[in-house]
């Protein structure tokens, strides 16, 4: 009699089907985690925007810190011989009329036109003093708008995708190969998140947490990189090394 009650109790287990209520309640529990693993993935997403806006925040308050401590040397080695590049400026502003009366540019407009102008120069390959830089800025029309011009264009130009130092002290030099290696990026990015976005069949919960963390870490370098591409391209323009 045991092993009777034994047989049917098996028999019971591996027939056994659960209620159409049951049925009923798990796939409304999926339908609300599904929906809840959506509002996280979105407030990711938002959280990554926000932590970009703040790495930005951060490293821009940082340049002004380097450019306030580096005008502090600067200004303390005044009195020592200088050598700086010689340059070809121009007396006049880029549309041609009388640099009388400067064109106060801020943001962005300060890196992007102050690499235009040195970028039209004959040694534009070769590594410039900031203050030569400065007073070529000036001299085409252009100031930067701030209590302190000089320290607002250090901190702008040390901004510029394009724009990198030297071993010289205060010195720095155009990178003209960035919207190359920036395109190169570009590829290299896009082709991995097709690669994310491809997942096996039967990926399990951890896969697909990792897959969405590695997009989420994609999408935002791949727009850091094309916003860094355009402003390289709008500063660069026709110019040719």
């Amino acid at each position: 009699m045991a092993e009777r009650a034994m047989t049917q109790e098996v028999a019971t287990r591996d027939t056994y089907a659960p209620s159409r209520r049951m049925q009923s309640a798990a796939a409304a529990e999926r339908v609300r985690i599904e929906r809840a693993l959506a509002r996280l993935d979105s407030r990711r997403t938002t959280l990554a925007r926000e932590l970009a806006a703040l790495d930005d925040g951060r490293a821009e308050l940082q340049d002004q810190l380097r450019a306030l401590n580096r005008l502090a040397h600067e200004f303390a080695d005044d009195a020592k011989p200088k050598t700086r590049p010689r340059l070809s400026v121009v007396p006049e502003t880029a549309n041609g009329s009388s640099n009388s009366e400067s064109a106060v540019l801020r943001g962005a407009r300060i890196r992007e036109t102050a690499v235009r102008v040195l970028a039209g120069t004959p040694d534009a390959q070769g590594p410039v003093h900031y203050r030569t830089w400065f007073e070529l800025f000036t001299r085409h029309g252009f100031m930067p708008a701030g209590k302190d011009p000089l320290a607002t264009f250090l901190t702008q130009i040390g901004r510029s995708p394009v724009v990198e130092r030297t071993s010289g002290a205060g010195t720095y030099q155009l990178d003209f190969a960035f919207p190359r290696r920036a395109r190169s990026r570009l590829t290299e990015l896009r082709s991995e998140l097709h690669e994310q976005q491809a997942l096996a069949p039967d990926a399990g919960v951890e896969d697909l947490a990792a897959a969405r963390e590695r997009r989420v870490r994609l999408t935002t370098e791949l727009a850091a990189t094309e916003r860094a591409l355009e402003e390289a391209l709008r500063s660069l323009g026709d110019f040719e090394p």
